[in-house]
């Protein structure tokens, strides 16, 4: 066997998941939600976070900020791939298109997974005002007619630590997705929610896409098919 291959297939992969604000809240979110996969996909994953970013990433002007320092802490990485962790997917377009290879946008991720399922596929918002941003998003990957609904739960990011809030806010906005509008699968549409994926996947009956997974999973298999 070609000793080029052997190595390849040996190598142990290291994925960098930047968490694109500073609230380590939400990182500890992250890692509660893929760690299984180092052991299970032979890797190594290193989350992390954007001090000096936003608390929370709700707004435009949030994106914008993430988006530069995403740009400067992906330089200076010696990472084999890096996931950017926040459904905007900040700076994820501009890297690609200036030579950085393997970078991946979780919304971008969860949609291309979603549309390889039965259905069309719902989105659940932190605010409304990501809506937008999220249709954009579907739009440029051409799967905008595959979009069945985005839906928000109308509270920020750091409320989705309070279980008791969240739960009965998602599977009101899941249901509807699915009864309503539809849907044959739903995105979580932000890093925050990944804890409540298989809990709301078992009450809604469907499937339930956490984006960080979904991104860490497909930057695995990228780097297994076209490493050397």
């Amino acid at each position: 066997m070609d000793s080029n291959k052997l190595s390849n297939k040996n190598r142990h992969f290291r994925i960098q998941v930047i968490n694109p604000n500073s609230s380590r809240a939400v990182t500890d979110t992250i890692e509660q939600s893929i760690h299984d996969l180092p052991a299970r996909m032979n890797l190594e994953i290193i989350c992390s976070q954007l001090d000096k970013a936003p608390n929370v990433i709700e707004t435009n002007e949030d994106v914008q900020i993430a988006e530069e320092l995403i740009k400067a802490e992906i330089k200076t990485s010696s990472a084999d791939a890096f996931v950017v962790a926040c459904f905007s997917d900040p700076g994820v377009r501009y890297l690609r298109e200036n030579g950085q290879r393997n970078v991946y946008g979780i919304a971008e991720t969860a949609m291309l997974i979603a549309a390889l399922q039965k259905g069309d596929f719902g989105i659940i918002s932190i605010l409304p005002g990501s809506i937008p941003r999220h249709q954009k998003q579907a739009h440029a990957l051409g799967l905008d007619t595959r979009l069945a609904g985005d839906v928000a739960l109308n509270f920020g990011v750091l409320e989705l630590e309070n279980e008791d809030k969240a739960k009965p806010k998602l599977l009101e906005v899941g249901t509807k997705l699915k009864n309503k509008m539809y849907a044959g699968s739903i995105i979580l549409g932000c890093a925050g929610m990944g804890k409540y994926q298989h809990w709301l996947q078992e009450e809604l009956g469907i499937t339930v896409i956490d984006p960080c997974r979904a991104a860490v999973t497909m930057a695995a298999a990228n780097l297994m098919t076209t490493s050397r």
